[in-house]
């Protein structure tokens, strides 16, 4: 055998191992698409399985908040009703404090002109134990 034909010879085992490697690879990639479309296939029936729980609880969330958002119109309506009665008690007490303010100052101005008129009739009558003003 001469070196040319150890050359051709090596080159075809070189050719031999590289086609070989290529088979290799190119089975494995075909597992690995054949495992990826039943990994797939498996995550589309877990996900076709909580479609349903997911809907309900959505759902549910959805009357939770149409029931939260109902009752904070209850308390709007009922805020707004304590504001206008606060409102008419308010104007009631205001009336009220501008219909006894007179009667009060007058009441305070008899008080005092009896008080004093007690004082002047007290000082001037001596012999009864009168001030010594």
């Amino acid at each position: 055998m001469s070196t040319q034909d150890f050359m051709w010879l090596a080159l075809g085992i070189a050719a031999l191992i590289t086609a070989g490697g290529l088979a290799y690879l190119c089975i494995r990639v075909g597992i690995f698409v054949d495992k990826r479309q039943s990994t797939m296939e498996r995550v589309e029936r877990l996900l076709d399985g909580l479609q349903a729980p997911v809907t309900q609880t959505l759902e549910h969330v959805n009357g939770v908040a149409g029931n939260v958002d109902a009752m904070v119109g209850r308390v709007d309506r009922v805020t707004q009703s304590i504001e206008k009665g606060a409102s008419g008690l308010a104007k009631a007490a205001d009336k009220a404090q501008s219909a006894v303010s007179p009667t009060v100052a007058n009441v305070v101005g008899l008080v005092a002109g009896i008080s004093q008129g007690a004082q002047q009739f007290f000082r001037t009558r001596r012999g009864n134990g009168a001030s010594t003003d």
